[in-house]
């Protein structure tokens, strides 16, 4: 979901609403930053506290603590122009933690208030070698993986691949409006030791207490499942409940993830769940860019195509259309398969026939499925989305079940 294709960044941090419409236009984007739906939006958004930066206070709680557990630290920040990677001169072996503690913005629009906050861009590795780690939230401790110097990046949604390699071109990534401020913190041995350190001198914005609350919730993904490529963070968003339920609880992020299933279209896969959708992340319809805010389960095609199923508030039952964000809009098909709020809160049975939704509203190459996908998208409008799944599965043409 390359957010930041979305084709209205500023290199100035200004832009006039001339521009952003002819941006927008050249992308073939319908933004609605003159319509009622936006306006609706932001008069029901909850007010967000300005952002900070950490780096001068946290310095100063460093200075204090003396902690045994900091190996060392290193500020740094992460500006438009800035291509990645940053070497941040910090050499650490496999096996140690490093904590991020994170400030800033990447704006989209300041005149429409459309930002990114930086855990959702930000990104990090060492030596240059996957896996990338994105912590999604503004706090996060990352395993070091290889021996070697620690890189950061920021990225919205703009890998090519894996490796880290940048997708998006270069002149449009540089054009982008956005400060990162941040601080890495080297351990000695339990990262929750070494922030409970800190801690007791002090803290800023409550980074250091979100972040061993973080620690100490120990968020797993459900078995099986996989964050998709430049979308970390989902074992925050997405957990397993005892009884099986998949539970899904967000607020202004985003997270993706999949897990494999490949099954041919001839097979006549059928897809089932059911769902208990206890708040929609967004109060106006979302098959607009700066409203497309939505929860979702979804089936990726061999070809690339996928196609996800909407719970919708405000779009009819039924309603198909390509996702709004330009990169997406060219692989990505929603359809609304539930409108309104009178069930909300209730547990819900959906089925769709797979093949025959690909070939209705996609008609592409495909031959198979290669994916399930649960998606929760929520970083435009900021606000909370929760649900969950339970029973999920593929039922083929000659009554194989296949429980995801």
């Amino acid at each position: 979901m390359c957010f930041a294709c979305l084709g209205f960044l500023s290199p100035a941090g200004k832009i006039s609403r001339r521009d952003v419409m002819l941006r927008a236009s050249a992308l073939g984007l319908v933004l609605p930053f003159a319509a009622p739906a936006l306006q609706m939006a932001r008069a029901a958004e909850q007010s967000t506290p300005a952002p900070t930066d950490p780096v001068s206070a946290i310095k100063d709680i460093i200075a204090k603590a003396n902690s045994p557990e900091l190996v060392a630290y290193k500020a740094f920040e992460i500006n438009g122009t800035d291509l990645p990677w940053t070497d941040l001169g910090l050499d650490a072996m496999r096996g140690q933690q490093v904590t991020f503690l994170l400030g800033g913005r990447m704006w989209l629009s300041r005149e429409h208030d459309l930002w990114f906050g930086p855990g959702l861009i930000f990104h990090a590795r060492t030596r240059g070698l996957r896996p990338i780690y994105n912590p999604m939230l503004d706090t996060g401790t990352m395993t070091v993986s290889h021996d070697g110097r620690i890189e950061v990046a920021r990225s919205a949604a703009e890998w090519a691949n894996e490796d880290g390699a940048l997708g998006t071109p270069e002149d449009i990534y540089k054009k982008a409006d956005v400060k990162i401020t941040g601080i890495a913190l080297l351990w000695r041995g339990d990262a929750a030791v070494g922030v409970k350190s800190l801690l007791a001198h002090g803290d800023v914005g409550g980074l250091l207490k979100s972040e061993l609350a973080r620690i100490a919730r120990g968020g797993k993904l459900p078995p099986g499942w996989s964050n998709l490529l430049g979308f970390g963070g989902g074992q925050e968003v997405f957990s397993q409940g005892a009884d099986g339920e998949i539970a899904c609880d967000i607020t202004g992020h985003v997270s993706i993830i999949e897990r494999p299933l490949p099954l041919p279209l001839a097979s006549r896969p059928r897809l089932a769940w059911r769902w208990k959708i206890d708040q929609l992340p967004s109060v106006v319809a979302e098959d607009q860019a700066a409203t497309h805010d939505y929860l979702s389960i979804g089936v990726k095609f061999e070809d690339g195509q996928d196609l996800t199923y909407v719970w919708s508030e405000y779009l009819p039952e039924g309603q198909v259309f390509r996702c709004p964000l330009p990169a997406w809009n060219a692989i990505e098909t929603h359809m609304i398969v539930r409108s309104g709020k009178a069930d909300l809160g209730s547990w819900k049975a959906e089925e769709r026939d797979i093949a025959a939704d690909y070939a209705a509203h996609i008609g592409g190459p495909a031959k198979a499925i290669s994916k399930i996908w649960l998606l929760a998208v929520a970083p435009f409008q900021r606000r909370h989305g929760a649900c969950r799944y339970a029973d999920i599965k593929v039922t083929t043409g000659d009554n194989a079940v296949h429980k995801v």
